[in-house]
């Protein structure tokens, strides 16, 4: 299955919990209790802080593989794939989940003008810019097959039907939920962590964080976000957050370089390119995962004036922009939570 790779967040904190009740506990204790996998074309971990059970570990993992073999555009029996193999031919009825993320996600299609756009498909398979890190034996598509890829990209054209009918109106359409699945899977673990009793956990798919509750006694998570300029593991700044979902977006993942252009992952949907704006990174932070994993990629192809507008139609989404020329722009309701850390940005207010 093939999901956006979001920028790996990299979590800056010994993350363990010192508690003192009368004495010193075990130096197991503070350790959280963890479990990695590789699902939806990515390593996911789990770490639970407190209610450290496997039981719970094992129900999350569960639930994302169900979410998987819903969504994945590459398991042939998947609702998704059944939509994109009937394109153009016939409705298809679909599990209440599916229809309920495609839901969403044309509301994000709808809200952005196609920044983000769910039936993207054509053209991510004609740039298969799959692959983390630089590849510099990739080719340019040409502009003939970029114009007939863009010809099959269109959010108007997914019809969500009465009784969870999904269709594609035209043959060679094709739904890719890369950029919203990851996400949403995020809040479905959540959902069970919460509903047995765990108050303080990381969830990181594939870079898509979740820091649920809080870090011990009532204190900040502190999120390292990534310098799109260096290696994985070196940072521009570190956010605080309590039970917030973190998305990062970036041109600096996966990506080839041709004469020296970058080309990378995220998709423009009306130009058929990689987007090319003044953004080198962009990071969500919100309650809603399924929301910071749409918005990252269509604030992203958006750009931070466009963005705005966007923006005032929404409550409770703060936003990080990193942008080529070494510039910062955090909205207000984070200010006093992002601490610049990199010397070579400069940090401003994003006002909207």
């Amino acid at each position: 299955m093939r999901y956006k790779n979001k920028i790996i967040l990299i979590l800056i904190s010994t993350l363990l919990v010192s508690a003192f009740l009368g004495g010193c506990k075990k130096e197991e204790d503070k350790e959280p209790l963890s479990k990695t996998e590789f699902m939806m074309d990515t390593v996911m971990t789990i770490k639970l802080y407190d209610k450290k059970d496997e039981v719970i570990l094992d129900k999350s993992f569960d639930r994302i593989r169900e979410i998987e073999d819903k969504m994945s555009i590459t398991i042939e029996d998947s609702d998704v794939s059944k939509i994109n193999k009937n394109a153009g031919k016939n409705p298809v009825k679909v599990d209440d989940e599916v229809y309920e993320i495609l839901t969403r996600a044309k509301y994000f299609a709808e809200l952005t003008d196609g920044a983000y756009e769910p039936t993207i498909g054509p053209l991510v398979d004609l740039w298969n810019i799959r692959n983390e890190g630089k590849n510099n034996k990739h080719d340019i598509p040409s502009k003939e097959d970029i114009e007939k890829a863009l010809n099959k990209v269109d959010y108007k054209k997914l019809e969500l039907l009465e009784d969870n009918k999904v269709f594609l109106k035209e043959e060679g359409m094709k739904l890719d939920l890369g950029g919203i699945a990851k996400g949403y899977a995020a809040d479905e673990i959540k959902k069970i962590l919460k509903e047995n009793g765990v108050n303080s956990a990381i969830v990181d798919l594939g870079g898509n964080i979740y820091a649920v509750g809080s870090k011990g006694q009532d204190e900040y998570w502190k999120i390292g976000i990534q310098n799109p300029q260096e290696q994985r593991g070196s940072y521009v700044g570190i956010i605080e957050v309590k039970d917030s979902s973190v998305v990062t977006s970036g041109d600096y993942e996966r990506y080839f370089e041709v004469n020296g252009k970058r080309y990378h992952h995220i998709i423009d949907s009306k130009t058929g390119y990689p987007s090319d704006n003044e953004l080198s990174a962009i990071s969500i932070i919100a309650k809603s995962s399924t929301d910071s994993d749409a918005l990252s990629t269509a604030l992203f192809v958006l750009g931070r004036e466009k963005s705005k507008e966007v923006l005032k139609e929404l409550e409770d989404i703060e936003v990080l922009y990193v942008t080529k020329s070494d510039n910062i722009y955090i909205s207000p309701g984070i200010k006093d939570r992002f601490d610049l850390n990199n010397n070579n940005f400069d940090l401003k207010i994003n006002e909207y």
